[in-house]
């Protein structure tokens, strides 16, 4: 790939700027326990990771014959038990995080939160690990017509802070989200959490790195 100029940083959040994964796959298992008894298994966990709720209906269904109130009503527990697990100090930002985001202020490089998660959550996160001021602004796969892995929402975010999408820098864990990037034409940098990169990830990505500390050296090149 041909070196662009990176102007601006598109940030997923959950399993990349917060360790809220292993948080929301204990929390998920928890509200599924819940409402039918069964088990979740981390093979019907790992197809929700990256995709917004709208998208996950046919998962539910296929799996536990659920209904789309149904789902709706797992996730909103969902969403329950990862905030209270957040209150209680799990789901803490992402080691090299803070380094990352004062090497954005010093070059004071713009930088955007697109989560596939409802924006309600992505903000109560991020306020309630003192992130929310660290960031210019926030998009939400339910504010754009298709999310992950389509391009709409990195597309939106980079239209926020009115940056050319060739210029633009996201910073993914999930597969979903590495193919939305290329198809929004940014380039990607992929730091695996829970889903290790396959071939096609290896492909698209341009870097898969360890850590945010890797990825804090890396753009420090790239700029």
């Amino acid at each position: 790939m041909e070196k662009r100029k990176i102007e601006a940083v598109i940030f997923d959040l959950d399993g990349l700027m917060l360790d809220t994964e292993p948080v929301a796959m204990r929390a998920m298992a928890e509200a599924i326990r819940l409402k039918n008894g069964r088990e979740m298994t981390f093979a019907f966990f790992r197809q929700l990771i990256g995709h917004a709720r709208s998208d996950t209906y046919g998962f539910f269904a296929e799996e536990y014959g659920f209904s789309v109130e149904e789902t709706n009503s797992v996730r909103d527990k969902c969403a329950e038990l990862i905030v209270e697990a957040i209150g209680r100090g799990e789901g803490k930002p992402k080691p090299g995080l803070m380094e990352l985001l004062d090497l954005l202020d010093e070059r004071a490089m713009p930088r955007v939160v697109a989560s596939s998660s409802p924006r309600s959550q992505v903000l109560q996160k991020l306020k309630m690990v003192n992130l929310l001021h660290r960031v210019n602004s926030v998009t939400s796969g339910w504010e754009v017509p298709k999310s992950k892995p389509e391009p709409d929402i990195f597309l939106k975010a980079a239209e926020m802070i009115e940056a050319k999408p060739e210029n633009c820098l996201v910073l993914e864990d999930s597969p979903a989200g590495i193919e939305a990037a290329e198809r929004a034409g940014m380039v990607s940098i992929m730091v695996p959490d829970l889903v290790a990169p396959g071939t096609k990830e290896k492909q698209r990505a341009f870097m898969i790195l360890p850590d945010l500390f890797a990825v804090t050296e890396a753009l420090k090149d790239m700029l």
